[in-house]
């Protein structure tokens, strides 16, 4: 009985053990990311690379442990990081492997790829070719001077846009500050993704860093839109309910379900959740095919996936309700600045 009873409490150990063995790949990839945020690119190759080793799928959704994901894309930062330590090949090698950015966003792939292939030519060009074996002596003649390799010229318009979309969305950080939302998920996540881009902003060496700059400054103004004041709590009497008039209350009994299912997906899409808000919204969708306003927040929603995750799928279907939006209603001025964003009502004006 004791034999097996120590082969038991073993084998329980050895399962432990491997389980948390197998779990240092996530650990490695979140300090990378850390180490990617404050420029320490020879961190993040050392870091990613034990994530790779450990799990070499990214994904947008990979599991780590229980129900916990994470949006999983160790190449594409080990490309950025080669590319700014100069090691092009290397960087191309990787983006050819990268599906996606992850939950820091340094630019397209299709950007980066461009960017590293164009350092390669220009190192390329600049080297000198090795000089012939003289087969006799000969005069010693000044050695030639090599040509300068050419530096990327930095577009002053893009500067410009770039600092334009900085100010702008500090601009919306204050207004989230005056509403008193500093407290929301919202505006923490668009004052990190600010802060980021300030400090990128500063280290500016090519026009791919500033189109980084400003998709992230732009994402983080709309998130910074989105954020909201903790509901108050009333501290007053309240006061008796008005009597609610007999078609009201009928109305409120008849659509009772779809009003809860409609608010459910509101409180979802204007807390940030544009996963669930999505899914929520096409099922009103399917219920009430004819209902403009919510092909218009199913759009919204997808719209920010999109936003967030760089996956097209998601901008397609946006466009898809936007266009279904458009066919069943008709909106006088574009949708509401209210509810939506300046980036939101763009894509619906000029794309849906």
């Amino acid at each position: 009985m004791n034999r097996t009873r120590t082969f038991a409490l073993s084998l329980m150990l050895f399962a432990f053990v491997t389980g948390v063995a197998n779990a240092s790949w996530y650990d490695d990839y979140d300090a990378g990311l850390n180490a990617a945020r404050t420029g320490n690119w020879s961190a993040v190759v050392q870091r990613m690379t034990a994530a790779i080793k450990g799990n070499p799928k990214e994904a947008n959704k990979a599991k780590t442990y229980g129900t916990i994901f994470i949006n999983y894309h160790p190449f594409y930062y080990r490309g950025v990081a080669y590319m700014n330590l100069g090691r092009y090949d290397d960087a191309v090698a990787d983006l050819e492997r990268a599906t996606g950015p992850g939950p820091e966003n340094l630019g397209s792939i299709e950007m980066l790829m461009d960017s590293a292939k164009t350092k390669l030519k220009l190192a390329a060009a600049s080297a000198p070719e090795p000089e012939p074996t003289p087969t006799r002596p000969e005069p010693v003649r000044p050695a030639p001077v090599a040509p300068a390799p050419v530096v990327p010229q930095i577009d002053p318009g893009l500067r410009q846009r770039a600092a334009a979309a900085l100010n702008a969305t500090m601009g919306k950080l204050q207004a989230a500050q005056q509403r008193k939302a500093m407290s929301s998920p919202q505006y923490t996540q668009a004052m990190s993704m600010f802060s980021d881009a300030k400090l990128k902003n500063a280290a500016v060496k090519t026009n791919d860093d500033l189109n980084a700059i400003i998709a992230i400054a732009e994402n983080a103004g709309d998130l910074a839109d989105l954020a909201a004041a903790p509901a108050a709590i009333a501290t007053t009497t309240p006061t008796p309910a008005p009597l609610v008039p007999k078609p009201t209350a009928a109305t409120n009994l008849v659509l009772g379900e779809a009003q809860a299912q409609v608010r459910r997906a509101l409180e979802n899409y204007f807390a940030g959740d544009f996963e669930n808000a999505t899914k929520q919204f096409q099922r009103l969708a399917d219920s009430m095919p004819k209902n403009g306003w919510i092909w218009a927040f199913l759009g919204a929603s997808q719209y920010s996936q999109y936003a967030f995750e760089a996956d097209e799928s998601y901008r397609a279907k946006a466009l898809k309700s936007f266009r279904e939006a458009k066919r069943l209603r008709s909106w006088k001025g574009g949708l509401p600045e209210k509810y939506f964003s300046k980036r939101i009502r763009r894509a619906f004006e000029r794309e849906g």
